[in-house]
């Protein structure tokens, strides 16, 4: 359980990290409220001819029920309600299968969000104290799943024998694809593009996804966030220290520097094999195959790559990302590195996973092939990102 002090530390930080980087919380708007029925409804919808009419209004009073809890939950006017609850279903889901790998799990640090210029989660921690503060980007989790959905429309996919659906993502046939749906490299791009101009990703225009490839995406953006936030158990459970450094861009005139957990190459390869090993064991749990569970940590990186390159060509003018900052090793290799922990268990089931990441990587290379000339071309007329973005 986090202190009081951890909370009050981060309601502080939030403050001055906002200000700072003149950001406004988006406020819960009738927009979400309504983009959250739709979601009850369409799962309601795709239940309705698996359960009984008895269990189906059971489930439909529950989903209501969580949807009125979430609209009187009390959380600051920097934090979304919805997230919240989403990120301590993630530790619930990582914790549970720690478990029952016989795992020592930790106590559950104090989770949140924070604008931080970096597609990922950072731990830091509490001054004075032995506490952690696991913070995901903000925007992650709307990056995640917006990302997810604009792949997505790219994709082609069959219908199955038992009413299922199957994907595509041979390159030629994603090619096919593209060249037969063009706005859909439009849409990745806007979404991009809003992201580095705007810092909200739902800043780009959104538009409405058939069933199909929207309950895909979904399953990938949760694949992703247990991924991202299994990589920060995993430190844990593997024991790494960290460097402390001061985050001193997170703090303010009223707060003492915060101190960031800075992770070395050899650490981060570990918390990666780590975290996916408990991530994909997770998403069992939640439904998700070995193949999605494997995905979800490839997308990460490849959309972390994206985003990289993105940011460089607005500022720079070159996509250039050999001398990138921080203590991760570039995602790229990560990526590399995670596909070849998993080729050692070699079974129909892995190679299935590791082939659908690498025609994942090259479906989103062709997004950025479409995407590449139009930020060259906004860097040229003097666009650059906001300056939260970190090189």
């Amino acid at each position: 359980m986090a202190s009081q002090q951890a909370r009050q530390f981060l309601d502080r930080m939030h403050e001055n990290v906002w200000e700072g980087m003149d950001l406004t919380p988006r406020p819960p708007s009738a927009a979400d409220d309504a983009e959250a029925e739709r979601i009850i409804e369409d799962l309601l919808r795709r239940q309705a001819a698996l359960v009984s009419s008895e269990e189906l209004e059971r489930l439909r009073e529950g989903l209501y029920e969580n949807e009125q809890r979430l609209r009187g939950m009390t959380v600051s006017k920097y934090e979304n309600a919805r997230t919240m609850q989403s990120l301590h279903k993630l530790a619930d889901s990582l914790e549970r299968a720690g478990r029952i790998a016989g795992w020592r799990v930790p106590e559950r640090p104090l989770l949140g969000t924070l604008p931080t210029g970096r597609v990922n989660v950072i731990t830091l921690l509490v001054p004075g104290t032995g506490e952690h503060l696991v913070l995901f980007e903000s925007e992650f989790s709307g990056f995640t799943y917006l990302a997810a959905k604009a792949v997505a429309e790219v994709l082609p996919f069959r219908r199955t024998p038992d009413g299922g659906a199957a994907f595509e993502l041979e390159p030629a046939k994603v090619r096919e694809r593209l060249e037969r749906h063009p706005e859909s490299a439009r849409r990745f791009g806007e979404l991009v593009a809003a992201y580095l101009e705007t810092g909200v990703p739902y800043n780009a225009p959104q538009y409405m996804q058939d069933r199909v490839r929207n309950t895909w995406a979904q399953m990938l953006c949760d694949s992703v966030q247990l991924f991202a936030l299994g990589h920060e158990y995993g430190h844990i459970l593997k024991g790494h220290l960290g460097r402390r450094r001061p985050a001193v861009w997170l703090g303010g005139p009223d707060l003492a520097d915060p101190e960031e957990l800075a992770w070395n190459n050899q650490e981060e390869i570990e918390a990666d094999a780590q975290g996916l090993t408990l991530s994909i064991a997770a998403g069992q749990s939640r439904g998700h195959d070995v193949p999605i569970g494997f995905l979800g940590a490839d997308f990460y990186f490849t959309m972390t790559h994206v985003i990289e390159r993105a940011i460089n060509v607005l500022r720079h003018g070159h996509e250039n990302t050999s001398a990138e900052a921080g203590t991760h090793p570039p995602s790229v290799l990560r990526r590399m590195i995670l596909r070849h922990v998993l080729s050692r268990h070699s079974t129909p089931q892995i190679e299935a996973a590791i082939g659908l990441g690498e025609n994942m990587e090259q479906a989103v290379e062709m997004l950025w092939h479409d995407l590449r000339p139009r930020l060259l071309a906004a860097h040229r007329a003097g666009l650059r990102p906001l300056g939260q973005w970190q090189d």
